[in-house]
């Protein structure tokens, strides 16, 4: 397992390999560029015409920019080595070969960094780069200018008078190997080109046609070949000498506009070399017999020449640019239609169709090319709902809304017609008019057919809910009539019973009680006969049968009472209530008390009844399941409400338990009295009591009778 220190040290290493390749590259090509710029050099020094070191072209200043705008500043060893090998032997001084390198480092450099900063493409494909590649490559000219011919004036190679003439053909020189070699360099660097068979004859057209102008500018090969005394300019032609020279111009724009940046700086190079080489022979038309006035028109006539080139280059490039934008937006926006699932149509200002999409022709059967130029709406939209769709499309036209809905039929070539949901949107010049318009539809027929199923499905729906509506509706109040009649028929149980129990309530007491008391007083009678007679025995009998007798007597009262309370009808409820306490205390031996904070009057003898009932049942209730428990009744009035509330308390929690989860024959009782008097009950444990509430209000017992 390598340890981390080791990989460490591997990757330290392997890191200062790559670092030493890339400085020895580095090392290597600025030692190729300092050759090439020597080279170059040494070639354009030949044709030094003001000093020995001043040129009319100086190309290292060209090759040197193209260099740092492609591989950057830090070959800048190599103009050093250039300009050793461009001045070694020309006489200067080492100090003035140093200033001259100097010169060229700030002016290459700043050019390369003033561009950087611009936002400069080194194709030069944009107005802008070409502007700025001239304009800053020639400001740029003016440091070396300024330095190198200082160095050369202070090494004595420039005489005292002649400063100002060599530093205005130092800059120029500069300056035309920036405007002319540079963008050449640029445009030629890139991937090798390959023209077809028409465009390469048209290639070789117009290069021999530049090279005939040009030799008929600055050569005059073809002049002294017809003229009378050779090497001597005709005197009929040498006016048309300068003319001539205007010719050159339709060739750079042949070149620019057909050839692109590689045409216009290849031809603008071959002018400029040939104007070097007739100007410095004395030929042509910027020839005098001052060399910087030569020089300057030249340089004006290249620097001329080359930014037209250029300028027209940079221009079709950018028309041909924004033509393929164009197209490829077109084509962008056609492949948008054609993958688009809705329907979409292209109309003009004027309402007429200018293309449809591939969903559109699949739908309709109507080819795009077809449809072209006719209106939409008579073409394609039924006689009974093109007023519809116009009305919309004039809506947007008037610039009312930017945007319309609307629903028609669609005519196919082929079949009936579709539904479709149109959503047409106005697209506007500056001035607000409608230039087009996009009408983007989706086919709704199947949703139309729906939605037309789903309403008839809906009105059978209705009828049937309806019916079925109108056969509940017979059932309740069938079964309403039946629950009523039950109710009525309940109630008539009920009083039958209460009347059953009244009478035999009054059979026991008027006839059973009366003879049980005859025989008591019977008995009585005995027993005071025997007691006269002297029989103690027969008498003590007689006795003993007399209580046995008032026993019964007082049984049948209590029993007839509990059948039929006769004090609710003598003294009504409270009176009843009183009496049954005092009856449960007396005869069943449990403490029952009577609470009546008022008087209770319940007109009701119906209810007054049942709530007696209910009481009964209650106390029962806890003299059976609370032993020894004592019983408290109250009786009160809240409002127009009568509350009955008896309470125990509870001696046997799980009995009670058992009562409150399965009620007896006893709590059902007392809830039917509740319910057929429309009063609330409520049964079970308040805290530690055993509680028989029931509220009972007139207006709910009136409702319920009139309800039975």
């Amino acid at each position: 397992m390598t340890s981390p220190l080791l990989a460490w040290r591997a990757a330290v290493v392997d890191h200062a390999k790559v670092a030493g390749r890339v400085r020895h590259r580095v090392w290597l090509d600025a030692v190729v560029f300092g050759v090439l710029y020597g080279i170059a050099a040494r070639l354009g020094l030949a044709y030094s015409s003001v000093a020995p070191n001043v040129t009319l072209i100086w190309a290292p200043t060209g090759i040197s920019l193209f260099v740092f705008l492609r591989r950057g500043p830090r070959l800048w060893p190599g103009i050093v080595l250039g300009d050793l090998i461009a001045n070694a032997g020309t006489g200067a001084s080492w100090l003035a070969i140093a200033g001259i390198s100097a010169g060229n480092l700030v002016q290459t450099w700043g050019g390369w960094w003033a561009l950087t900063r611009t936002g400069f493409d080194a194709r030069l494909e944009r107005v802008r780069d070409v502007f700025a590649l001239l304009g800053l490559g020639t400001a740029a000219a003016a440091a070396s200018a300024l330095v190198g011919p200082t160095a050369l004036w202070l090494d004595g190679r420039v005489p005292d008078g002649a400063w100002q003439s060599v530093g205005l053909q130092w800059w120029m020189g500069d300056a035309a190997g920036v405007v002319v070699l540079t963008p050449w360099l640029l445009a030629w660097w890139r991937r090798p080109w390959g023209a077809p068979a028409p465009r390469a004859l048209e290639a070789v057209a117009l290069l021999t046609a530049l090279a005939l102008l040009c030799d008929l500018v600055f050569g005059a090969t073809v002049l002294e070949a017809i003229s009378l005394r050779p090497g001597v300019y005709p005197a009929a032609l040498a006016l048309c000498v300068y003319p001539a020279a205007l010719a050159l111009f339709p060739l750079v724009i042949w070149g620019a506009l057909r050839f692109g940046l590689r045409g216009a700086t290849l031809v603008t190079l071959i002018v400029t070399a040939a104007a070097i080489w007739g100007t410095v022979r004395g030929l042509g038309p910027f020839v005098d017999d001052e060399r910087t006035g030569s020089l300057v028109r030249w340089w004006v006539f290249a620097n001329v020449i080359t930014v037209t080139g250029l300028l027209l280059s940079a221009s079709q490039s950018e028309r041909d640019r924004a033509r393929a934008d164009a197209i490829r937006d077109r084509d962008f926006g056609d492949a948008i239609l054609d993958a688009e699932g809705a329907l979409v149509v292209v109309l003009d200002g004027d309402g007429r169709i200018v293309r449809a999409n591939r969903s559109f022709e699949d739908a309709t059967g109507f080819a795009s090319a077809d449809l072209v130029g006719q209106r939409f709406a008579e073409a394609l939209i039924p006689d009974d709902q093109r007023a519809k769709v116009d009305g919309h499309v004039e809506l947007l036209r008037v610039g009312v809304s930017e945007r319309a809905r609307v629903e028609s039929a669609l005519r196919r070539h082929r079949g009936p017609p579709i539904t479709v949901s149109w959503t047409t949107t106005a697209l506007r010049d500056a001035d607000g008019r409608m230039t087009h318009a996009i009408v983007s539809g989706a086919d709704v027929s199947l949703r139309v057919e729906a939605a037309g199923a789903l309403r008839h499905a809906r009105r059978e729906l209705e009828a049937r809910v309806a019916e079925r509506t109108h056969a509940l509706a017979q059932a309740n109040a069938a079964l309403q009539a039946e629950m009523a009649e039950r109710l009525r028929l309940e109630h008539e149980l009920i009083d039958v019973s209460e009347r059953e129990q009244q009478r035999i309530g009054e059979e026991l007491h008027d006839g059973l009680g009366q003879h049980l008391t005859a025989a008591a007083v019977q008995a009585e009678l005995l027993a005071r006969d025997l007691e006269t007679a002297g029989a103690a025995d027969a008498m003590r009998d007689a006795q003993r049968i007399e209580a046995m007798l008032s026993d019964a007597v007082a049984q049948t009262r209590s029993l007839a009472r509990g059948l039929y309370p006769v004090e609710v009808d003598r003294a009504g409820l409270m009176a009843a209530l009183q009496s049954l306490a005092a009856s449960t205390s007396s005869t069943l031996r449990r403490r029952c008390t009577l609470v009546c904070p008022g008087p209770v009057e319940v007109v009701d003898h119906v209810a007054s009844v049942h709530l007696y009932r209910i009481a009964q049942e209650a106390v029962t209730n806890a003299v059976r399941h609370a032993p020894g428990a004592a019983i408290a009744v109250a009786l009160r009035v809240d409002g127009d409400t009568v509350v009955l509330d008896v309470r125990n308390a509870i001696v046997a929690v799980p009995d009670h338990r058992e009562r409150e989860r399965e009620p007896g024959l006893g709590a059902r009782i007392m809830r039917h009295r509740a319910h057929l008097i429309g009063a609330r009950l409520d049964i079970g444990p308040d805290r530690d009591e055993w509680h028989v509430r029931v509220c009972w209000t007139a207006s709910a017992a009136t409702a319920e009778t009139a309800h039975a």
